[in-house]
């Protein structure tokens, strides 16, 4: 089953809220008593409320959640040509807590099948805006001919919007490392600060 890890914290926040305000409206509200003043007309009603509880089988570490990346400075000079790539940035996504459970992934372009009797298995997709015709180039903002590219640690290019190849992970904790590079797209090529918001979803299976 796949599910999305923050969808699951942000159910599970909303359950403690409603409790905690359940609990202020019983000791504040004169008619929750043993007394009744049920039969009151405009006096009292009724709440229904509904959600939903998924599993997960990792937590995501808040730290990993949000980051900020400095790919430091690179002169142009350094990118001589299109396709030039400055120095990748290692990017790390904690796992915490991911717990024991029979996986089989299978690789829908390929089309092989991985197994375990205990390890979880998980797929990665990373999303933004790509520079047109190049969707393994992520767009920046603030100058122009620049674009970022991601890589495993294999060093193959991450394609933006698709998962990744399905793999195991260890129970436990486990980090993901990916990298961050700045690559020139264009023959113009502009100096300044640049900055981009690249998002990112895990699925379980």
């Amino acid at each position: 089953m796949m599910i999305n890890q923050k969808s699951f914290s942000l159910l599970f926040g909303l359950s403690l809220i409603f409790h905690s305000a359940v609990i202020y409206a019983a000791s504040n509200n004169a008619f929750y008593n043993t007394t009744g003043n049920w039969d009151v007309e405009g006096a009292n009603g009724k709440i229904f409320v509904y959600g939903s509880l998924t599993e997960s089988a990792c937590h995501l570490s808040m730290d990993s959640a949000f980051q900020s990346v400095d790919l430091g400075n690179i002169e142009t000079a350094s990118l001589k040509t299109i396709g030039a790539q400055g120095h990748k940035t290692p990017v790390n996504i904690e796992l915490l807590d991911c717990i024991e459970t029979p996986t089989v992934l299978r690789n829908n372009k390929s089309g092989n099948v991985t197994w375990s009797l205990s390890q979880p298995g998980m797929k990665i997709r990373f999303i933004t805006p790509v520079v047109p015709f190049r969707p393994n180039i992520a767009r920046v903002e603030g100058v122009n001919g620049l674009g970022l590219q991601i890589t495993n640690p294999k060093g193959k290019e991450i394609a933006f919007g698709e998962y990744s190849e399905p793999e195991l992970i260890s129970p436990g904790q486990n980090i993901l490392t990916y990298y961050v590079a700045p690559v020139r797209i264009a023959e113009k090529l502009q100096a300044g600060a640049y900055r981009s918001v690249i998002s990112f979803q895990i699925t379980y299976e």
